[in-house]
């Protein structure tokens, strides 16, 4: 086998987990699953990751910050209240359509770091950096289109990011496209009555 850098292992390794993971799930994100799936022998995952928890570790940092860089170009003001709001949301739920077993798998690896203290902080995290995202979304509408919002932005902020994860978990569940665009459709007219 050919000598690659550490780091460049790792990511291999971490871009492999997160193919398990996403096809398998998170319970199928074995030592043996992970080398096979990046065509490596074993020893090469423990030499890159002293556990396969720390891997997941990883794994989970990495596609958190792809799904922090993706809600970052999603929640761009670009003109109205309204406008910048249903704009926005089919953003997002443009992201969870393109790839479903992706976000799916993110779902999953929520659920794993909050059944392990160790990786709870990682989750915190990302959902601070969501919610500071959606909060400077909505500071930005405010200040192009000259409004207020009734209600403290950190709460329409916590609100947004709430509502949407909802929506999107029950469109990964039943699929109906119908209903996820009348519910993102309610959404941005809720939060877009709500400027003054």
């Amino acid at each position: 086998m050919a000598h690659v850098p550490a780091e460049q292992r790792r990511q291999q390794l971490v871009a492999a987990a997160f193919r398990v993971v996403a096809r398998e799930g998170v319970a199928a994100a074995s030592t043996r699953r992970i080398a096979h799936e990046a065509k490596v022998p074993p020893a090469v995952v423990h030499y890159c990751f002293h556990s396969v928890e720390e891997l997941i570790d990883a794994l989970m940092a990495a596609v958190f910050a792809d799904v922090a860089e993706a809600a970052a170009v999603a929640l761009r003001a670009s003109g109205a209240v309204e406008h910048s709001l249903r704009t926005a949301l089919r953003r997002l739920w443009g992201s969870y359509r393109d790839d479903p077993a992706g976000h799916q798998a993110v779902v999953e690896l929520v659920a794993h770091a909050l059944r392990r203290p160790a990786a709870t902080m990682i989750v915190r995290e990302h959902q601070c950096v969501l919610g500071t995202l959606a909060e400077q979304f909505l500071a930005d509408l405010a200040v192009r289109n000259k409004t207020t919002w009734r209600s403290p932005t950190r709460v329409l902020s916590r609100f947004l990011i709430s509502t949407v994860d909802g929506v999107l978990l029950n469109w990964l569940i039943d699929r109906d496209d119908a209903e996820t665009e009348a519910a993102l459709e309610w959404l941005a007219i809720t939060l877009a009555a709500e400027a003054v």
